[in-house]
């Protein structure tokens, strides 16, 4: 949590932006929270705040990254693996406009 803590200090460094850094870094144990996979995982009842997956908070972020691990855990497969799945099935099946909540 202390990697996530000091890239967010940095001017111009987002919770998004933080976790793509981290991803970069270690796609075996992160990935990037992102509009489409935060959405995702609302409609699955994986989270349940934040439905339209905007202003992620530190509280998000390791929301996101427990249930990414716990997946990636259950099949043996990097968190980033996880993570451009979940991204992928969003884009391939979305109604509606991505910033609309759909």
């Amino acid at each position: 949590m202390r990697k996530i803590e000091l890239l967010t200090s940095l001017e111009g460094v987002s919770i998004p932006t933080a976790s793509a850094i981290m991803t970069l870094t270690d796609p075996l144990r992160y990935g990037v929270i992102d509009i489409r996979v935060w959405q995702l995982l609302h409609t699955l009842g994986s989270v349940p705040s934040n439905p339209k997956g905007q202003k992620f908070s530190f509280q998000h972020w390791d929301q996101f990254l427990q249930i990414l691990r716990h997946h990636a855990r259950q099949r043996k497969m990097p968190t980033r693996l996880i993570e451009l799945t979940l991204f992928e099935y969003h884009r391939d099946h979305q109604l509606g406009t991505l910033y609309g909540g759909g």
